[in-house]
Parts: C-alpha cells; structure tokens; sequence
C-alpha cells in the first residue's frame, strides 16, 4: 500500500465535505471535533482525557454526570448539536471548569459508568503499561548478545493464526550468508570477486566491546 494514498485516504469525510460544499478545516482547541461539541480533550486535576457525544444520548448522559441535567433540556441553550456548536465559546469553559476539579480516574469511572464515549489521554509510560497492550503482546523481550535483554514494540502486522516468534535484530553481517547465497542465490565465485571489488564494504565482524562506541554516543 502506498503511505502518501493512506494518508490521503485518513482524511474520510472532511475530505468528502470540502469537496462538495467548500468545507474549509481549521486547526481547533484540544482536539476538538470540527462540528460535534462537546466532542475533544479535557483537562482534570492530574491530566487529561478525551469526551465525545456524537449522539443526543450521550450529551443528556454527560450533562447529568456534570451536575447540570438542565443543559440538556429545550430552552438552555445546549439541548440540540446546532445550539451547542453556536454556544460552544460559553459551554466549554464551564465543562472545562468543572472538569479540573476532580482527577481523570474518578471522571472516568462515572463516563464508564454512565456509558458515555471517553478514555484517557495516556503517556508513553502509561501506553505501554495499558491492559490492551499487554493483552495484544505488543511489548516484546528478546536477548541481545552486545545489549542483553531489550524490550521492543511488536508489529501490528498480524496474518494467520499462529502467534509470531520475534528474534532480536541481527549483528553486521550476521545474516551475510542467508540473504547473499541463499536468498539472493550468488554462487561462491560471484561472492567472492564482488568482495574484492568492494561491493559489501567492510564485512569484518564488530568489536565485540562497545563501550567507546556507546560512550560517544552517550555524549
């Protein structure tokens, strides 16, 4: 797949609207959804998670959680998608004045527990220590002979039903063989005149003491 006709692709519907009625996107605060309010990131007392109410369902749910059960009904101002998108400059200063006054995980145990779209706007730490990373096997622990146990990403790339076996990133010239003579199928005179012309560089094995190499950079 091309990368450039993915990310073109990624664009989906404000694409599709700029297209047809002359939509013009602009950059937005927190995140926020171009024409859904409140639909965006959220500051609490210890960090910031992301609401969405994408259907009238949720915003009556959210406006209970708040406190404000009224913002939903006819005559407040915030009831429909229209009203809340023209009010938006007076509704989300008070949400995100009632948002910082209590910590993410206490806000979200009442999201979760009210069913409204919500989750948690995590570190790199706190990413890779989420349950769903740890129940999709995407940390992965191999051995290395110069840098001893290293943890990496796995690759989200999955065919098949048999898990993946993953081995650790291969020394200079560790695979020389497999991809020269067998993958490639050089026979042993046509590896060695490219060697002597210089065609695979310098395929000495390295120093098996990296210190001055990981000393410099370390600097």
């Amino acid at each position: 797949m091309s990368l450039y006709d993915t990310a073109i692709g990624l664009l989906t519907y404000p694409a599709t609207w700029h297209l047809n009625a002359g939509y013009e996107p602009a950059r937005t605060r927190h995140s926020a959804h171009p024409s859904l309010v409140p639909f965006q990131a959220f500051e609490a007392s210890d960090g910031w998670f992301i609401v969405g109410c994408a259907k009238k369902k949720f915003w009556r749910r959210l406006a209970a959680v708040v406190g404000h059960p009224e913002w939903a009904e006819p005559g407040a101002g915030f009831a429909a998608f229209a009203d809340r998108r023209r009010e938006k400059d007076t509704l989300l200063p008070l949400l995100e004045e009632i948002f910082k006054r209590r910590t993410v995980a206490e806000w979200l145990e009442d999201l979760y527990a009210a069913s409204i779209p919500c989750g948690p706007i995590n570190d790199v730490a706190q990413t890779l220590r989420e349950e769903h990373t740890e129940a999709r096997g995407l940390r992965v622990t191999t051995e290395h002979p110069r840098f001893g146990t290293v943890e990496q990403i796995a690759s989200p790339v999955r065919v098949g039903n048999e898990p993946v076996e993953y081995r650790r990133a291969p020394r200079r010239n560790e695979d020389f063989d497999l991809v020269i003579r067998e993958i490639v199928g050089y026979d042993d005179a046509t590896v060695e005149r490219l060697r002597a012309e210089g065609a695979f560089g310098d395929t000495s094995e390295p120093s098996a003491e990296p210190a001055a190499e990981t000393e410099a950079a370390s600097r």
